[in-house]
């Protein structure tokens, strides 16, 4: 297993892990139409918006020869935005080896307030990284509510500003 900080160009990957990702949940989880409104389609947009979002991050992927196990990043501001392992190796500890590696270049950077939304799947992950829950989320992509939950680890505080009560 090889493990190395992602690349522009690593993103198509990256997007349809991703995709299986969320295809896999559990429909008691999210509905389907949830899920295809949460994993989108590669287009421009998305390969502009998440390269501006890579850019700004430490980030990791996992892969064997040439298949993407996992992948994460960890903004500068100390948001977990990504964090994704294909379901085939879900259960081996990637999840926690990678929040471990981003956790530890942040925290060389002098970040160590952390927060991340957590779906329904990455909840249990986060709780057993340290996170705490702060409150539900909810949001909406493409007219489809997506419920989620904002954790928190390191004294990170919800910005007053930004609290809404969906």
């Amino acid at each position: 297993m090889e493990n190395f900080a992602l690349q522009p160009e690593h993103l198509p990957d990256c997007h349809a892990l991703l995709a299986d990702c969320v295809a896999n949940l559990p429909d008691d989880a999210y509905s389907l139409a949830a899920r295809l409104a949460w994993a989108g389609i590669w287009d421009e947009d998305c390969r502009v918006n998440w390269e501006a979002r890579l850019a700004g991050a430490w980030s990791v992927g996992l892969r064997d020869g040439d298949q993407l196990l996992a992948f994460a990043w960890l903004t500068q501001a100390g948001e977990l935005d990504m964090l994704y392992v294909a379901p085939w190796a879900q259960g081996r500890g990637l999840a926690r080896q990678m929040i471990q590696q981003l956790e530890d270049a942040a925290a060389a950077a002098g970040v160590t307030a952390l927060h991340a939304w957590a779906s329904h799947a990455a909840r249990p992950v986060l709780e057993a990284a340290g996170y705490v829950m702060l409150r539900p989320n909810r949001v909406v992509r493409d007219g489809i509510p997506l419920e989620n939950w904002l954790m928190a680890k390191g004294g990170w505080q919800e910005p007053a500003a930004a609290r809404s009560d969906t």
